[in-house]
């Protein structure tokens, strides 16, 4: 398992809910597995804020009459800003969307920036999620990531914004470490149902090219884990989250009833979300957009009314692709009238063929009008994904 000018009108006439994302690029270390864009440089903390904003302004008329459901600060890491720099990106955002909508603000953070200070700016500055990238409870997996934080602080951190009135929160895990025993797997499990979270992500570890452990893997340091272990691990990740009440309900992420990431299940729906800050992807249901993936030329370019993102229209096939892929990483799956907008024959006919091919195989059924892939092949999702995928327009 290789890994926006809101119109003011009544709720009844909003045709989707829409969602923000903002990525904050800083960190203060480099973890070894990470290739999402980064800097350890905190100087342009100032600059950044002040282009995001700017950011905001210039993407008022992004959405049309679509509600803002949900907002989320991802990264690098969002904590290494504090709850003034954050409320006043939040306070923009509410100049040109309305607030009462948004029913879901989440913030990552880093277990060892967090204290009920903290915590209670993050609240009174509208926060109401948060995600905590724990990782592991064991300080030798820790190390070896290249986090700032130990175990005792991940659980300290868990338990001071629990008791802060935080009731919404996630936790992220690491599996197909291999340095980590399933004896160490087990124990991080049972360490993550016992915190009492709401929501749990929990992702095999991939060796992303430009990374630390991409290094280690060519210069053979390291080797990944084979699949048969990965495969271990994921079965009991499910077995054991099952039996505590959480639902799987895409491939990578477990909640309790009720507590779904409402930003993520609207990029697996196909919702239009707008992407700010240097890095961040946006889609506004014909086009994928994407910002410039260096904070310096980011800063400049939108502040000198520069060009500082690249953008494509989505082909059919794209759209297709597209709907195959976030669709069938969901339990639910896609909802299968929705391959009857493509107007492609051809790829009409590759899609009855391979839907017939892989329900013969028992990989994917069909429920209530879903097609979704069967629980005991969900670890290799992205393998059946790719099977549907139609690549050639001739």
């Amino acid at each position: 398992m290789n890994k926006t000018l809101f119109l003011s009108v009544s709720r009844e006439t909003f045709l989707v809910m829409a969602g923000i994302y903002i990525h904050v690029p800083f960190c203060y270390t480099r973890c070894s597995y990470c290739d999402f864009y980064k800097t350890t440089d905190q100087q342009l903390k100032g600059e950044y804020i002040k282009a995001v904003r700017k950011e905001i302004d210039l993407n008022a008329s992004f959405f049309s009459n679509e509600a803002i459901k949900t907002i989320y600060f991802g990264g690098g890491t969002p904590s290494t800003l504090s709850p003034d720099e954050l409320s006043s990106i939040i306070t923009h955002l509410f100049k040109y969307f309305t607030k009462d909508t948004v029913t879901e603000l989440t913030i990552e953070v880093n277990p060892d920036d967090v204290s009920e200070a903290y915590i209670k700016g993050l609240l009174q500055a509208g926060v109401n999620r948060v995600s905590m990238g724990v990782q592991s409870f064991y300080d030798a997996h820790l190390r070896k990531m290249n986090r700032r934080h130990n175990a005792a602080q991940a659980m300290n951190a868990i338990r001071t914004a629990q008791k802060c009135g935080v009731n919404n929160m996630s936790i992220d895990l690491i599996y197909g470490l291999p340095y980590m025993s399933f004896e160490e797997w087990k124990a991080n499990v049972s360490q993550a149902i016992e915190s009492k979270v709401q929501h749990i992500s929990a992702y095999h570890l991939t060796f992303e090219k430009g990374t630390l452990y991409y290094d280690y893997l060519k210069k053979g340091t390291l080797k990944e884990v084979p699949e048969e272990s990965s495969i271990k691990q994921f079965e009991y990740l499910v077995d054991q989250l099952t039996k505590a009440g959480y639902d799987n309900y895409e491939i990578s992420n477990f909640a309790l009833p009720g507590y779904y990431s409402q930003h993520n299940s609207n990029y697996w729906t196909g919702e239009k979300y707008l992407g700010l800050g240097p890095s961040a992807h946006a889609f506004n249901g014909k086009q994928r957009i994407w910002n410039v993936r260096d904070l310096n030329r980011y800063c400049k370019s939108v502040m000198n009314d520069e060009a500082y993102f690249e953008k494509e229209e989505l082909s059919v096939i794209d759209r297709y692709n597209e709907t195959i892929m976030l669709g069938l990483r969901t339990k639910k799956g896609f909802v299968m009238k929705a391959i009857e907008q493509f107007d492609n024959s051809k790829l009409q006919q590759f899609f009855k063929t391979e839907l017939k091919k892989q329900l013969a195989l028992k990989t994917i059924e069909i429920i209530d009008g879903y097609c979704a892939i069967t629980s005991n092949q969900r670890f290799v999702t992205d393998r059946i994904i790719s099977e549907f995928f139609y690549l050639n327009e001739d």
